[in-house]
């Protein structure tokens, strides 16, 4: 297959590389990300400004980072980057999950695919769940990734790319739909991909008042739903992967009947 692959923690994300690395084996890959992060920014476009072009050598396949957004990086890749029109497009691995509406609504992981998807291209997003402190020496970039959480990283490529491999045909995926997968942060052996509905999650204040300055500070968000009702929050925290079908076509379908 020709796969695009793009993500939201920006073109040096040591979850990206591998990715990459992995889809290359068996497909052919163009990578296009934003230069740095762009996480929180859903399907943000950049209407004002000019987006740069840089090109990477150190990628296995044809690889750029954009100074745009996740949704800019599809949208310039689809027209003007890639050799013919992707088959397919991956957005992620994300550091950190994207479970519940809150996190699916603000993602830039999930934004990438949707612009995917809204140019009628089968898109799927992924995202790995970490405790806090792995998340934020990820995320900050302080350290190599463990040994431990490499080799997690690695399984979740592979498993990541058998979906993909067989995702048009098992899936029939269709205009408007994202299909989101989030991994667990632990064993992959004992884990198997469970269909979830997104937990409907509270969207409380993000951000901490300083004078007359606000500054992002996120808090664990609270959901609504019964713990006795698997969501895609319970089965990722359960060691579960989840495969959430965000279906962005069905919206406010009723009014037509």
């Amino acid at each position: 297959m020709k796969i695009l692959i793009t993500n939201d923690d920006g073109i040096d994300s040591p979850f990206l590389k591998p990715l990459a690395e992995t889809f290359a084996k068996s497909h052919h890959v163009t990578v296009v990300a934003p230069i740095d992060e762009q996480s929180w920014i859903g399907k943000a476009m950049s209407r004002r400004g000019t987006v740069e072009l840089l090109t990477r050598s150190d990628f296995p396949c044809s690889a750029y980072s954009l100074s745009g957004t996740p949704s800019d990086c599809v949208n310039i890749a689809l027209a003007h980057l890639c050799p013919s029109r992707p088959d397919l497009v991956v957005s992620g691995i994300n550091i950190g999950h994207n479970a519940g509406l809150s996190f699916i609504a603000s993602s830039g992981t999930i934004g990438g695919a949707l612009e995917a998807s809204l140019q009628n291209i089968p898109a799927i997003a992924a995202s790995m769940y970490l405790d806090p402190e792995a998340f934020h020496a990820v995320s900050q970039r302080s350290q190599e990734l463990s040994r431990e959480l490499q080799a997690h990283l690695d399984h979740a490529t592979r498993i990541l790319e058998i979906f993909a491999s067989t995702f048009i045909e098992d899936q029939n995926p269709k205009y408007g739909q994202v299909h989101s997968l989030n991994f667990p942060n632990r064993s992959l052996d004992q884990a198997s991909i469970r269909k979830a509905r997104a937990a409907r999650t509270l969207s409380s204040s993000l951000f901490e008042r300083d004078g007359d300055q606000f500054n992002f500070a996120y808090k664990p968000l609270e959901t609504l739903d019964d713990d006795d009702c698997p969501t895609d929050r319970n089965l990722v925290h359960q060691g579960q992967i989840t495969h959430t079908i965000i279906d962005y076509s069905s919206i406010d379908q009723k009014s037509c009947e």
